[in-house]
């Protein structure tokens, strides 16, 4: 092993001692992604073919796809909208003799109670993967986002200032060295990525600049690999990935290949996320990163004060942070009552300037995993889909531009 690879093991071991302490957990192990982590997860519990994995219907596409390459079938369950988390009700109507493993999302920082789902989920032997990837730093009764689950998934790209890296969280020792062995086997030296931190290190440019470098790089050369390898397969239609029908087949005869699952990985790291290994100062600016978060959270509940202060109840309603329970606010949400007023409120938003995103597509719509949930009701994933606008909080975001936010939303209720 070479001194600099010990050394950015000597970091790692650092950075994951750092986060379980944060977390309130025994163990941590970063990853490259949070559906890296997910994936990860999943293959460390044994699910596998003729499992099922329940998936709130309100979460990015990436993540019943993640559940897919695991050979699992993933079921989607309805969500409340007081909390745009899996309903309780729904999650008991949902289990199933095969459900093997629930994953409870915790959406725009909200924190949601999982409690209920978990005491269930412990009777029955079923894994709960708490997807915290939106609510670093968020608590839920006393306990961080994170926390709350047999294992919980944090991705801090969505809350520092990283291109990538992402974490699993547990207090299972065995399971801990499981996912570190699947990071050791999934997780590939970039040779692109190594390249690069070289010519840095010769030529004296700054550290992040190219860590942008190299993210943009990846991206580019993970497109090349969806265009060589997993376009045969998967497709872009209307914005969701369409899974050929021959891949849907094998996966339903237990026949879905190491290739095929390849090439799946390959379409949706052309779109969603990185499988390589960390480079070491990445691992590093991370570590810096972490120790900021604190004054990250501080920024961003600043901004949601502002929203509460400026925003006038009328013509849609607030999502509060229920009693004992603290947000990280990645977003501020609001549910507007009529749908027409939505769209036209996000029009003058885009006009000056504001990004609107984090807004998902109901995944039973999905044309290649709809198929697989047709007997299941959805009405509440629906109407959030129709009346949720979630309000920008940035880590650079202005007070003026909050304000600005506000008026646009009071003017438009």
């Amino acid at each position: 092993m070479t001194g600099s690879s010990t050394g950015a093991n000597m970091i790692l071991d650092e950075i994951e001692e750092e986060i379980a302490e944060y977390i309130g957990t025994r163990y941590a192990v970063v990853c490259s992604s949070a559906r890296s982590s997910i994936r990860f997860s999943l293959l460390s519990l044994g699910i596998g073919h003729g499992d099922e994995v329940l998936v709130p219907d309100l979460v990015p596409e990436e993540l019943p796809i993640t559940v897919f390459c695991t050979g699992a079938s993933p079921r989607f369950c309805d969500v409340d909208r007081r909390t745009c988390a899996m309903s309780f009700t729904r999650f008991q109507q949902s289990l199933r003799s095969n459900t093997k493993a629930v994953i409870f999302a915790q959406l725009y920082g909200l924190p949601a109670d999982p409690s209920p789902i978990k005491e269930i989920t412990e009777e029955r032997e079923i894994a709960l993967i708490e997807d915290a990837s939106q609510a670093l730093g968020a608590s839920i009764n006393g306990k961080k986002a994170g926390a709350c689950g047999h294992v919980g998934i944090l991705n801090f790209n969505k809350s520092l200032n990283v291109p990538l890296g992402a974490a699993v969280t547990t207090n299972d020792k065995e399971l801990a060295s499981r996912i570190k062995s699947n990071r050791a086997k999934y997780e590939t030296k970039s040779l692109f990525a190594s390249l690069c931190y070289h010519i840095m290190e010769l030529s004296g440019l700054k550290a992040k600049e190219i860590i942008q470098v190299v993210f943009w790089g990846d991206k580019y050369l993970y497109k090349l690999m969806h265009e060589t390898l997993a376009k045969k397969h998967f497709q872009e239609i209307e914005g969701w990935t369409k899974v050929n029908a021959d891949a849907l087949e094998m996966w339903g005869s237990n026949s879905l290949t190491a290739t095929i699952i390849n090439q799946l990985i390959a379409h949706c790291d052309g779109r969603y996320w990185h499988r390589r290994k960390l480079e070491k100062i990445e691992i590093m600016l991370l570590k810096k990163e972490f120790e900021n978060l604190g004054n990250y959270l501080q920024d961003r509940r600043k901004s949601a004060k502002m929203y509460d202060e400026y925003l006038k109840q009328g013509g849609y309603e607030k999502i509060l942070v229920p009693p004992n329970s603290i947000s990280s606010y990645k977003k501020y949400p609001i549910l507007f009552s009529e749908k027409t007023r939505l769209s036209k409120c996000i029009k003058e938003l885009t006009r000056a300037g504001f990004i609107v995103d984090y807004r998902y597509k109901p995944l039973h719509m999905s044309p290649s995993f709809g198929v697989m949930n047709e007997d299941s009701n959805f009405k509440e994933a629906i109407y959030i889909l129709e009346h949720l606008l979630p309000l920008p909080i940035t880590l650079s975001m202005k007070p003026e531009k909050i304000e600005q936010a506000a008026s646009i939303v009071n003017l438009n209720s």
